[in-house]
């Protein structure tokens, strides 16, 4: 972990923080921030941590391995970029490749309109402004792209394990507790169907990496065979190129605005991080009234058709 206080002439204080994704999860960062936060002002810690990590991800006996995690958590190396090359897609070296940054903000308004269009009929509760935020983005970062219809596109959705394990993480373990959902679909059909569509697919994956499969997973990855096999994690810090797919990375609910280090609540925050072409990053804006704010890396070439229908109705009313 590296930590970075900037002061400057007129009193204002920007705090810089940065540590290895293996380590921690957006959860166990979140409680680090208001852990931090809490011990400067000399309340007490609320979650108190947690770091039993053996008690909690003891692989079970006999080991049941239910699920298939060859090519979804763990991967031969390399096999991801063969893949890519033989779709024709770039590694993001040439001239024309540039990946700029676009930061979307998407008012409460708007996103009650994305609730409106991605609920189902007559549903008890409408769906939640993570889903059909993500839905909205992948359908517009697909279209932007100009994938052929054929091509499969993913998007790539953290799942905390904490509340799905059984028995259940504490919400204060510091430490990584994190999956991932896939949800699939061809490009075409994906851009061509209702908004309604893409979050169904969500729903569906979410619903999918459950308790059972943390336990799977637990089991497959102390069997041995990631050592026999020669696998290596699926996710690829040094991956800088994601389509045809995205990966989204939510810090909708770490109460950044709620931090007070002694001097008052901050009043900005933003990641800082060199952008990867695909990689999402949502997190709540700062006018603190249900906005929220998204950071999206493309290739320049793809921006402008991005930028023209992410903030239109008429992807969402398809």
């Amino acid at each position: 972990m590296l930590v970075q206080l900037t002061r400057f002439a007129c009193g204002g204080l920007a705090v810089g923080f940065t540590a290895h994704h293996l380590v921690s999860d957006g959860r166990a960062t979140s409680n680090f921030f208001v852990a931090w936060s809490q011990a400067t002002r000399g309340a007490a810690l609320d979650p108190a941590p947690v770091h039993d990590r053996a008690a909690f991800f003891r692989p079970r006996d006999p080991p049941r391995v239910e699920f298939e995690h060859r090519g979804v958590e763990f991967k031969k190396p390399a096999a991801h970029q063969h893949a890519k090359a033989a779709l024709g897609i770039s590694n993001g070296d040439g001239h024309d490749d540039e990946v700029v940054v676009h930061k979307a903000h998407f008012s409460r308004e708007f996103i009650s309109r994305l609730k409106s269009q991605a609920s189902p009929p007559g549903a008890g509760r409408p769906c939640s402004t993570l889903r059909c935020v993500v839905a909205h983005l992948w359908r517009c970062i697909t279209a932007a792209r100009g994938l052929d219809g054929s091509v499969a596109t993913s998007v790539c959705i953290a799942v905390d394990g904490r509340a799905r394990m059984s028995p259940p993480v504490p919400d204060g373990y510091t430490g990584n507790v994190v999956l991932w959902a896939r949800p699939t679909a061809a490009a075409r059909d994906l851009v061509a169907r209702p908004l309604r569509h893409a979050v169904e697919l969500i729903n569906r994956e979410l619903a999918r990496v459950d308790g059972a499969y943390f336990g799977s997973f637990v089991d497959f990855a102390a069997s041995g065979a990631v050592e026999e096999e020669g696998l290596v994690p699926a996710a690829d810090a040094a991956e800088m190129v994601l389509s045809p797919s995205i990966e989204v990375d939510s810090w909708l609910r770490i109460p950044f605005y709620d931090l007070d280090f002694g001097g008052g609540r901050p009043c900005f925050f933003m990641p800082s991080y060199l952008p990867v072409e695909g990689l999402l990053i949502l997190l709540p804006s700062c006018h603190g009234d249900g906005s929220v704010d998204a950071y999206v890396p493309l290739f320049s070439r793809n921006m402008d058709a991005f930028k023209s229908c992410c903030y239109s109705v008429d992807l969402v009313d398809d």
